[in-house]
């Protein structure tokens, strides 16, 4: 299933519009592309950036805690779980006690505090949204590299864009004509942040 994702996002990168709610829609384009290579760039650039893999907190806890810290602070950990952490036992490791595995709770069980639930879910958001503006980044970056300009699409534009169904070839020849044409790039073009 992933494969198809990709493809998907593929597909919508030079033939779709990135669109954010604080900035209009933009579209890429390149002088002299060809039809072919405009679609491969496209493709490849939007697979490198669905496969990047940022280093945004992936052994972190709550609050940035490492995941090898003790878990004697965290909400329903017991005393015990805290004592062994503290002279370096594994609760519900090998070695540890049947008791001390069905005793000792979980930071995930069903008693959480629901502030501790909700700083989880925060950091979980962030974590993705810091993940996703890693691969926009990774696309844009890619993009660039192979000489292709980003540019902001005109009301006018937009409005036409609409009247053509998502990934049909009429779509995707609106967008090349208008990402192939020097003065809608010139006049156009997103200004690039350093």
């Amino acid at each position: 299933m992933k494969p198809i994702s990709i493809v998907m996002c593929a597909a919508a990168v030079l033939a779709g519009c990135s669109i954010n709610s604080s900035s209009p829609p933009t579209a890429w384009g390149k002088v002299g592309v060809s039809m072919l290579d405009y679609r491969t760039d496209g493709g490849q650039c939007a697979v490198l950036a669905a496969t990047a893999n940022g280093k945004e907190g992936s052994n972190t806890g709550i609050h940035g805690e490492s995941s090898s810290k003790s878990p004697a602070n965290v909400p329903n950990g017991s005393a015990q779980a805290g004592s062994a952490a503290a002279t370096g036992g594994a609760v519900g490791g090998a070695g540890a006690s049947s008791s001390a595995t069905t005793n000792s709770g979980s930071m995930y069980r069903d008693n959480a505090s629901p502030e501790f639930v909700n700083r989880a879910a925060e950091q979980q958001r962030s974590q993705e949204m810091a993940a996703q503006r890693y691969r926009n980044d990774m696309l844009k970056s890619c993009l660039t590299t192979r000489g292709y300009t980003e540019f902001e699409l005109t009301p006018q534009q937009r409005a036409e864009l609409a009247q053509l169904p998502q990934g049909s070839e009429e779509r995707r020849a609106y967008l090349y004509k208008l990402g192939t044409d020097a003065e809608v790039l010139k006049k156009q073009s997103v200004p690039q942040q350093k």
